[in-house]
């Protein structure tokens, strides 16, 4: 059986190969639980250990799920088999500098009441930051799996993907709408009319300043309600996603033969569309990556006191959900949201200096919630200089008054991530 206790972090060992032909009978016992450093990266990795020991990812969920679940990262397990004891090391992907960073931009000005920050690699799904912020109570419980958060406009992701996708828009396609860019009413979507007051916007525009009317009628008259069900899958809503947390799923309550469903769910204009975290994380990678949905990751090795690795987390592929061309056109929307859009000001002055190489975009959404209850405010999006690459998605929860935004976060972030030499 595989026990858990705590312990403090150790340095990298010498991997070497094991040779038993037996599977272990594993099962979880929980002896210490403590709050732990992640360790340092093993860099060599030579096979796969699931053949020998039955250490595979669903496992290491089901061992690991609860300690993460209440923010504790347990290094130290004990495997039992046979009345041996091969004790052994976890070995985290997280990268904690980006986390102490995402943790101090929380804690400005008090902070939120409510605030997540998830990060990973865009290429290869190994989750970098996992931060959970709370204003006023105990920090025990890892807001970022937890999907009961309104995904809000940044489901717009999405909607513009499939018009893309589908050949029925481009970024620089001009819509005509009718309306506030806030609201999203029936007759303005509904029953369109082109007037002398109509408006017309490159998608990219309606994009990065988030016009619900605009999004509306694409996802209902351009993509279409059974499309639209389709893409969401695609992009993981409705589905267990491929990782090695216990991450709740994200859904949508679209009803695809149901009009106004159609146009509340591609607007994000809707509570019932709910996002998690790291799946919005996720959602950014599969524009940064060229179009590919990812495993999320947290467990990189697990390797006994001997050297020998019991568990490697391995190269892990996506599956193609969108094509280059698609992604590729997401990121000239997600650029323009913070270089003319609802982002702007979050980033004004920041592409100067050590950051001026930088490439940036992202998605704001903003809607009322109620679990918890507040008003919820989101970006979602990448950042990348040269091979290196993040996505991330960062969420402040506010009941009364606004202390940190979410975009503000990510700039802090960034600065930190780009900003360090590797």
């Amino acid at each position: 059986m595989i026990a858990i206790s705590a312990a403090t972090s150790i340095g990298q060992q010498n991997s070497r190969r094991l040779s038993w032909g037996w599977r272990v009978s594993l099962s979880v016992t929980l002896l210490v639980a403590g709050l732990v450093i992640a360790p340092q990266q093993i860099s060599t990795r030579l096979w796969q250990r699931e053949d020998v020991w039955g250490v595979d990812q669903a496992l290491v969920r089901e061992t690991l799920a609860p300690a993460i679940q209440a923010n504790r990262y347990l290094q130290r397990i004990v495997i039992h088999h046979e009345g041996k004891q091969f004790p052994a090391t976890v070995h985290y992907t997280l990268d904690l500098g980006l986390q102490d960073a995402a943790k101090a931009a929380f804690e400005q000005q008090g902070g939120p009441d409510y605030g997540v920050f998830a990060a990973l690699d865009p290429d290869s799904g190994r989750i970098l930051a996992l931060v959970s912020h709370r204003r006023e109570a105990d920090n025990d419980q890892n807001l970022a799996l937890r999907a009961s958060y309104p995904a809000a406009s940044v489901f717009k992701i999405v909607t513009a993907a499939a018009a893309v996708d589908l050949g029925q828009a481009s970024a620089a396609t001009e819509l005509p709408f009718n309306g506030k860019t806030t609201s999203l009413y029936r007759r303005n979507v509904l029953h369109h009319r082109d007037t002398k007051w109509t408006r017309r916007l490159p998608l990219k525009t309606a994009f990065a300043k988030s016009v619900n009317t605009v999004f509306g009628r694409l996802g209902l008259y351009s993509v279409g309600g059974t499309a639209l069900a389709d893409y969401a899958s695609r992009f993981g809503f409705g589905q267990a996603l491929d990782t090695d947390l216990a991450l709740e799923p994200s859904v949508t309550g679209l009803d695809p033969a149901d009009d106004w469903s159609v146009v509340e769910t591609a607007a994000g204009y809707t509570r019932t569309t709910t996002l998690s975290p790291v799946h919005g994380a996720l959602l950014a990678a599969s524009a940064a990556n060229g179009g590919h949905l990812l495993p999320a990751t947290l467990v990189d090795t697990i390797v006994d006191d001997n050297g020998l690795i019991i568990y490697d987390r391995g190269n892990l592929g996506g599956q193609a959900i969108i094509s280059p061309h698609t992604a590729a056109e997401i990121r000239t929307m997600l650029r323009e949201t913070v270089q003319a859009g609802s982002a702007r000001s979050s980033f004004s002055g920041f592409f100067r200096g050590a950051m001026a190489q930088v490439e940036v975009g992202g998605k704001t959404g903003s809607l009322s919630g109620l679990d918890p209850q507040g008003r919820y405010d989101w970006f979602v999006g990448y950042a990348r200089a040269g091979p290196k690459k993040l996505a991330f998605a960062a969420l402040c929860i506010n009941r009364d008054f606004w202390y940190v935004k979410s975009a503000f976060v990510a700039r802090k972030a960034i600065e930190h991530y780009f900003g360090t030499v590797d």
